[in-house]
């Protein structure tokens, strides 16, 4: 059931308080944009080879990622089952969190999420139609400005969103949960093999996408007042997707922390790009090892 065929599920309301976050958040979208320009350090002048490296770095750390739980020792393991038993935890908190979206509707902390609410003008923010784009965005920008760091930016964010999307399709693929829109209140309904757009609510895709990137720049760059700005952002465009009825609390948390996991790892990987580099060593060599989804460095 799409967005315009549930009408059970609370409509977003435009009243001032929304007007007045809208306006906010692009403010601090222009802010943030100017941050990370003055943050991204400059760099060589790019060539087709210096491009080819990369993007090539941009694959390596996909590889690297994927591979990661082959390299899990036992603390990863316990931080894996940490995470599992925290979202066993919130599984009975579920149908609460949804009756109370139900039944204030015009409570106002959705009516500050409405622009990031299904209709809204923020909702695409944290999908392929934005990241992409922004991403590319930012790639071009620092290939015109030979700024080294605006290219990091944009192909850190692409993967992260490239990953968190193929993970987040396997687990569609194998796992159903209704969304809390066509649930009747059964916080429980899994089911194997994977459904259709209704059985995609865990896990929470638009917050894993924006927790990615978001997490990603704030550990890569110094964005000083704009990483708390990312973090809100992220955070409200995840719980815009509770207040939609598109998931669940525990979606939503495990969307999060996969997203913190996936961003902080690459943010990792190109921290020890720029020691090799400024060791004078090959860029391309192994990693540290953080295992990525088990282990997150904070």
């Amino acid at each position: 059931m799409r967005p315009a065929e549930c009408p059970q599920c609370p409509q977003p309301r435009r009243g001032p308080l929304a007007t007045r976050a809208r306006g906010l958040i692009l403010d601090a979208v222009v802010s943030l944009a100017v941050i990370v320009a003055n943050a991204a350090p400059s760099g060589a002048q790019v060539t087709a080879r210096s491009t080819a490296h990369e993007t090539g770095d941009m694959f390596e750390d996909l590889g690297y990622i994927w591979a990661s739980p082959f390299r899990a020792d036992r603390r990863d393991w316990a931080v894996a089952a940490g995470t599992a038993g925290a979202f066993a935890l919130l599984l009975p908190v579920d149908p609460h969190v949804d009756r109370w979206i139900v039944d204030h509707p015009r409570a106002a902390i959705l009516e500050a999420l409405t622009p990031f609410r299904e209709n809204g003008p923020l909702v695409r923010l944290a999908t392929a139609r934005r990241l992409v784009p922004i991403s590319i965005g930012l790639i071009i920008a620092g290939a015109v400005t030979d700024r080294r760091g605006l290219r990091e930016a944009g192909y850190g964010c692409i993967a992260g969103w490239g990953l968190s999307n193929t993970l987040r399709y396997a687990i569609y693929a194998g796992v159903a949960r209704d969304r809390p829109s066509v649930s009747s209140g059964n916080q429980y309904g899994f089911r194997i093999p994977g459904g259709k757009w209704d059985q995609h609510a865990f896990p929470a895709g638009h917050a894993m996408n924006a927790f990615t990137c978001a997490s990603f720049w704030s550990a890569r760059f110094d964005l000083g007042a704009g990483e708390p700005v990312l973090y809100a952002v992220a955070t409200m465009t995840s719980l815009a997707r509770m207040a939609d009825r598109r998931h669940w609390t525990s979606d939503t948390f495990v969307g999060a922390v996969v997203g913190v996991a996936v961003g902080r790892t690459i943010a990792a990987s190109y921290g020890r790009r720029d020691a090799k580099r400024i060791a004078g060593a090959p860029l391309n060599t192994q990693r540290a090892p953080i295992v990525i989804l088990w282990q997150m460095t904070f």
